[in-house]
């Protein structure tokens, strides 16, 4: 009998690369999967759709709870409100579906008392642990749920080896780990011109903690650089500004994935740059890194964060200290190794087919899954 799969997620999935990459793995598989998504733009009644993910239709059922990203303790009704939705909707249809992927804690805690209720399958899908370092006594609350859940889930992913330190007083049945790779696809550049300028991409959560606010002073001083800047969250409005008034700074607000690879694809450098000073940073396991691999696109990484080991040891990119000036240093130290750009991207290529290639993450989840 066809296995039956709900993946739970805690955003609309508009894009959400991993979980794409997961649900069309199993469809392909021959599993039939729904993904069940909080909508944060707006209130409403479930709704129900259909999104592509690496064109496999997969439908989706979105629970509208307003809030804004990043916004804490702001959002902890419109938080409670999702996981009431969440827990019914899995209730009401507990006898359409076999096994639970849900991601990160705030899906899996409501995943597990289904899973208790119910008898279901729990697959708990860790993209970030949270508070593996408490402060305080909530933090250690949670940090302890966590640990729970993994006990009690029958098996449990992670996005990197290191990640093992941050559960390591759990005890998990089953543990796959899964990089965030992206699937290889040829990808036509979506600029066509004589440009001289080097063109910078990011493309991700406008959030804080990524100098978002500050990189634009740069780009505002140095007008033979172009930032190309894709996605949603706190800063969508202040680079919408900034796009209007600069020519060399160019926001492309939200992007399918894989508009995201062809912007990726059609600039020279791209950005990985996260805050050290919050530990799922320095456990990173970030989508551009995997994406400038499979791009070969030489990177600007933190040095300390997730994967910069990787980059330094390679020499891929270049590591930079968390500050504008760091990002200024970075970027004028990689424009003056353009001659060793090729070298870089061979090397990328390279690694990620030995070590990252997303044919060999498909084949890890999909011998977990076959285990049930």
């Amino acid at each position: 009998m066809t296995k039956r799969i709900y993946i739970l997620r805690s955003n609309p999935v508009k894009p959400d690369s991993r979980v794409e990459k997961e649900a069309a793995c199993l469809a392909e598989a021959g599993y039939k999967v729904s993904i069940l998504a909080w909508d944060r733009e707006s209130n409403h009644k479930a709704e129900k759709g259909e999104i592509d993910c690496f064109g496999y239709k997969i439908p989706i059922v979105w629970f509208g709870k307003h809030a804004a990203f990043g916004a804490g303790m702001k959002s902890l009704k419109a938080f409670v409100g999702f996981q009431k939705c969440l827990f019914n909707w899995l209730r009401c249809h507990r006898k359409e579906y076999d096994i639970i992927h849900a991601c990160d804690f705030d899906t899996a805690f409501t995943a597990r008392l289904i899973q208790k209720l119910y008898h279901k399958i729990l697959i708990f899908d860790v993209f970030d642990f949270l508070y593996g370092e408490p402060k305080n006594k909530l933090q250690s609350y949670i940090r302890f749920l966590q640990n729970r859940i993994i006990n009690s889930a029958d098996a449990t992913i992670i996005c990197t080896e290191e990640r093992t330190i941050q559960i390591r007083d759990s005890r998990p049945k089953r543990l796959a780990v899964i990089h965030n790779t992206p699937p290889k696809v040829n990808i036509e550049p979506r600029f066509d011109d004589n440009d001289d300028r080097i063109k910078i991409c990011y493309v991700g959560i406008l959030q804080d903690f990524r100098l978002l606010e500050e990189i634009p002073e740069f780009f505002i001083k140095h007008s033979e650089f172009e930032l190309h800047i894709g996605g949603f969250g706190k800063f969508e409005q202040f680079y919408k500004d900034l796009s209007a008034k600069y020519k060399n700074i160019v926001f492309h607000g939200r992007l399918p994935y894989q508009k995201t690879l062809q912007l990726e694809a059609s600039c020279d450098i791209m950005l990985a740059i996260y805050d050290p000073s919050i530990e799922n940073h320095r456990f990173a396991a970030p989508n551009k890194f995997y994406e400038s691999l499979m791009l070969a696109k030489p990177v600007v990484m933190v040095r300390g964060t997730g994967m910069s080991q990787v980059v330094e040891t390679e020499d891929i990119g270049v590591l930079i200290d968390y500050s504008l000036r760091g990002f200024e240093n970075g970027i004028f130290e990689l424009a003056s190794r353009k001659i060793e750009w090729l070298a870089m991207q061979r090397r990328m290529a390279n690694i990620y087919d030995s070590q990252y290639c997303w044919s060999e993450m498909k084949q890890r989840l999909l011998r977990l899954y076959s285990e049930f």
